[in-house]
C-alpha cells in the first residue's frame, strides 16, 4: 500500500501514481483507464475496449430509436 495525496489541476483533482504501482498495474502514461467508485473506495482499471465499444453502441442505438423503445415501455 502506497500513500500519495491530491493535487490541483485546474479545476479539478489529480493523482499522481509511482512508476512501480504503474508497472504492477500494468499501466502505462497514456493508458485509458475507468474510474469506479464502490463503498467509498475508488477503483482504477485499464478500459476494456470491447464494453466501451458496446456501450457506444448502446447510446446511439437509444438515441435513434428512443421514440419507439418509449412506445414499447407502455
Amino acid at each position: 500500500m502506497r500513500t500519495t495525496k491530491l493535487t490541483k489541476v485546474g479545476n479539478s483533482t489529480g493523482l499522481t501514481l509511482s512508476r512501480d504501482v504503474l508497472a504492477a498495474a500494468h499501466l502505462d502514461r497514456g493508458d485509458e483507464v475507468t474510474v469506479n467508485v464502490c463503498d467509498g473506495r475508488i477503483e482504477i482499471a485499464r478500459a476494456d475496449d470491447g464494453y466501451n465499444k458496446a456501450m457506444e453502441m448502446g447510446r446511439s442505438f437509444s438515441v435513434r430509436y428512443r421514440r419507439a423503445m418509449a412506445a414499447l415501455a407502455k
